[in-house]
């Protein structure tokens, strides 16, 4: 089944950057609106809004032929409202069952200085100066706890996670055994797709309070288990009903993590 990815954050936050490498490595489709505007009406067009949404139906369009033809959909946006994340999730689940967020974050002087400079250097950017920069910036909603959608993080801390949806591909379901060490997997155990950890691999997850085996798993994430002596961060994943205490998750991950100084760090910042 397809999946559409929506790219979220404020300009110059790297979404863009984010999305191309994305599409290259899923061979997917990148729609945006910022390259669409400049291509049909210049980088500093009038009547913004009206040919904004002119463009918005466009891509909308666009987006749903690709869906029935089984291709993944990219939409490089912004989506800077909690509102605006909403409707597009809505229309995105219209067209499958597989929709996710990633969410791109910066420090906003760095990332008025990208924009500046695009700006200045790039004749097919849209038209942003200082002003109309922090302007913009006071429409800006950050992701927070209201978002309730799968996501992925790029350029946050793993805490971030704690409290969000996120999807796991299991590549070692409960049951198989580990192909070095040869040791069973009590739980299911994989990584969160187009993610890259601190040890260069996409970022793990234990899944916790499913018993039986599962190749693909939607949850909430209750707690991250951070390894002071590995630079390797583990997501703890439960059905969005269940909560586990500090010692449960502890000895249902002892199997690996007694090998391991860590910390298990449950409060998101």
């Amino acid at each position: 089944m397809p999946t559409i990815y929506l790219m979220t954050g404020f300009i110059g936050f790297g979404k863009t950057t984010v999305a191309k490498e994305i599409a290259k490595k899923l061979s997917a489709v990148r729609l945006t609106h910022d390259e669409l505007m400049v291509e049909r009406y210049g980088n500093n067009p009038d009547n913004f809004e009206a040919k904004y949404q002119i463009v918005d139906d466009f891509i909308k369009d666009k987006t749903a032929e690709y869906i029935e033809k089984g291709k993944d959909v990219i939409l490089d946006y912004g989506f800077w409202t909690h509102k605006k994340r909403e409707e597009y999730y809505t229309f995105a689940k219209s067209l499958t069952n597989n929709v996710i967020f990633h969410v791109c974050e910066c420090e906003i002087n760095e990332a008025e200085k990208r924009v500046l400079n695009r700006t200045k250097n790039d004749p097919h950017a849209l038209f942003i100066d200082e002003n109309i920069f922090f302007e913009l910036y006071k429409k800006y909603e950050p992701w927070g706890k209201s978002d309730q959608y799968p996501v992925v993080f790029h350029n946050a801390p793993t805490s971030n996670y704690i409290g969000q949806i996120v999807f796991v591909k299991v590549d070692r379901p409960k049951g198989s055994h580990h192909l070095k060490y040869g040791f069973e997997y009590p739980l299911n155990y994989g990584y969160v797709p187009l993610t890259k950890s601190g040890d260069g691999e996409e970022l793990d997850a234990y899944i916790l309070s499913v018993n039986e085996p599962v190749h693909e798993y939607k949850g909430k994430c209750i707690g991250v288990i951070h390894r002071l002596n590995d630079d390797d961060d583990k997501l703890i994943v439960v059905p969005d009903s269940v909560d586990l205490s500090d010692e449960e998750i502890e000895k249902q991950t002892a199997f690996q993590e007694k090998w391991f100084k860590h910390v298990l760090i449950r409060k998101e910042n």
